[in-house]
């Protein structure tokens, strides 16, 4: 049998994946509806890390595009008693750009574009109506009436309903009851190169600025907020109160909405199977860190395949699984359950607890070699 790499899934995370794993020269088929119609209006937060990654893979293109960097984060603490508001700055010389924000529809064309000049990357549009696994290989059953045999499979998907059937997926879920709306939006902001965020009596509200014409409006809130049913003017009036000692003359041109679910798988391999991506774990937004995990998780696939091949070992060895997973489960759980327990934090009405948020503000303020941790962090870079 050939080897070859198989990957399941749509969208972003499959096709970092197959441009990632086709630099190790080995034949990759993805099973995928691409190209696919997408009217979204998200934005994703790429780290200096993972923009570094996919220049090293050949996305030179992300490099090119005149997106504005980001340095710095400001962060507003509105306590839900008494409206006293306490702010914590993140700005440090030694570590810039933390990384920069690009809208997922240009960031899907420019993965695209580039998948379809790749001649080993074969895309499969077949659908898929069932798998079963014959050690040490896995059959798919096409829809066709073919059965397709991989040696290994990298899932991407977590909807996908025949992984969820033939796998022992052990998923730890958690349903937020909070929808976040995303806002694209013209404004004018005071300072350059740098992103807000404001934790409102309602909800996380994040200012993410794209270019200088265009920024990105993340608001979490619980799933009963009138702001839900806010029209566009109402948005921009209740949005401006939070915004107007550093941007003004806020224009919406869209809004979506999306609700918000914790999901993490607690084996990122199943058989022949590697999970990465939605299928491992989906994070609420407020970190802004679910996609970079992603490019963490391809990065470390590609390295590990790559040293077990050079040793002589088959794809589908033991000892890939074992490697990767090892490799990425600790770091996963970490950023997802710490990124669940923010939430919980900052929707908590809890007086004590939002004084003791306010006191962590304040404390933090103090100690910029904890800061300079916080925002090495969110480059990508290893902290300890």
């Amino acid at each position: 049998m050939q080897d070859k790499l198989t990957i399941l899934g749509n969208g972003t995370s499959s096709l970092v994946a197959a441009i990632a794993l086709s630099n190790l020269g080995i034949p990759v088929d993805v099973f995928s509806n691409y190209p696919k119609e997408n009217d979204t209006n998200l934005v994703t937060f790429l780290s200096t890390n993972s923009l570094n990654y996919l220049n090293s893979i050949g996305l030179d293109q992300l490099s090119k595009i005149n997106n504005e960097p980001i340095n710095d984060i400001e962060c507003f603490y509105i306590n839900k008693t008494n409206n006293k508001k306490t702010s914590l700055f993140f700005s440090d010389h030694k570590v810039k750009p933390l990384g920069t924000i690009i809208a997922n529809n240009d960031l899907y064309k420019i993965l695209y574009d580039q998948i379809t000049e790749i001649e080993h990357i074969r895309i499969i549009t077949d659908e898929i109506l069932g798998i079963t696994f014959d050690h040490p290989h896995t059959n798919l059953k096409m829809a066709t009436g073919e059965t397709y045999t991989a040696k290994i499979i990298i899932v991407t998907d977590s909807q996908n309903k025949c992984i969820q059937k033939s796998s022992t997926l052990k998923l730890i879920t958690k349903d937020f009851n909070q929808i976040a709306l995303s806002i694209d939006a013209g404004v004018m902001r005071n300072s350059k190169h740098t992103a807000f965020q404001y934790f409102t009596k309602d909800g996380p509200l994040a200012l993410l600025p794209i270019n200088n014409l265009r920024s990105s409006f993340v608001w979490s809130l619980q799933n009963d907020s009138e702001i839900l049913q806010y029209s566009k003017k109402q948005l921009e009036t209740e949005i401006s109160k939070y915004i107007n000692l550093h941007a003004n003359n806020l224009s919406i041109n869209s809004i979506n909405q999306h609700k918000l679910v914790f999901n993490f798988s607690k084996n990122m391999t199943y058989q022949n199977m590697i999970f990465l991506g939605e299928s491992a774990h989906k994070i609420h937004p407020l970190a802004g860190q679910g996609f970079n995990l992603t490019i963490k998780d391809i990065q470390t696939l590609q390295s590990t395949l790559s040293k077990y091949a050079s040793l002589g070992y088959e794809l589908n060895h033991e000892f890939i699984f074992e490697d990767f997973s090892n490799k990425r489960l600790p770091d996963n759980a970490l950023s997802s359950f710490s990124t669940m327990f923010m939430s919980d934090y900052f929707f908590s009405n809890n007086p004590i607890v939002n004084k003791s948020i306010e006191a962590s503000f304040k404390t933090l303020n103090k100690v910029p070699f904890i800061k300079r941790k916080i925002m090495m962090a969110a480059t990508g870079k290893k902290v300890f």
